[in-house]
């Protein structure tokens, strides 16, 4: 009896161990295509913004906002870990965003509202200029 429940607990470490493995994988596939949705919408609204930009608004500035959101983006999780990035805060740039594009135009006041924002999330602090 005993070595048929040895046999039973040796088949169960295996296949739990497969499932281990398998899980880790997993998580590391999940980890990189989440970061390369991350980028890739990242870099929709940020060539969407430059684009669009009116008067009013330093195409510069759209550009150096969100390689900032890209460069904390690619270091997730740690950077959220460390609390260099703040993903509410993100969400809800992303919402205000979705609402401030309803008309599929952008005015000045609504791109320098979602970078003030998107610079928060990050925790860039911007100088401002009298």
């Amino acid at each position: 009896m005993s070595t048929k429940n040895r046999n039973w607990k040796r088949h169960l470490t295996k296949a739990l161990t497969v499932l281990l493995i398998f899980m880790v994988c997993l998580s590391i596939l999940q980890w990189f295509i989440i970061g390369a949705l991350f980028e890739f919408g990242s870099e929709t609204l940020k060539d969407a913004m430059v684009r669009q930009a009116p008067e009013g608004v330093n195409r510069n500035d759209i550009i150096n906002t969100f390689e900032r959101v890209k460069s904390a983006a690619q270091q997730l999780p740690f950077s959220f870990i460390t609390g260099k990035i703040n993903l509410r805060k993100i969400k809800a740039a992303g919402e205000y965003a979705l609402e401030a594009n309803a008309n599929e135009t952008w005015d000045a006041e609504e791109i320098n509202t979602l970078l003030g924002m998107l610079n928060a999330a990050v925790g860039y602090k911007q100088e401002l200029s009298n």
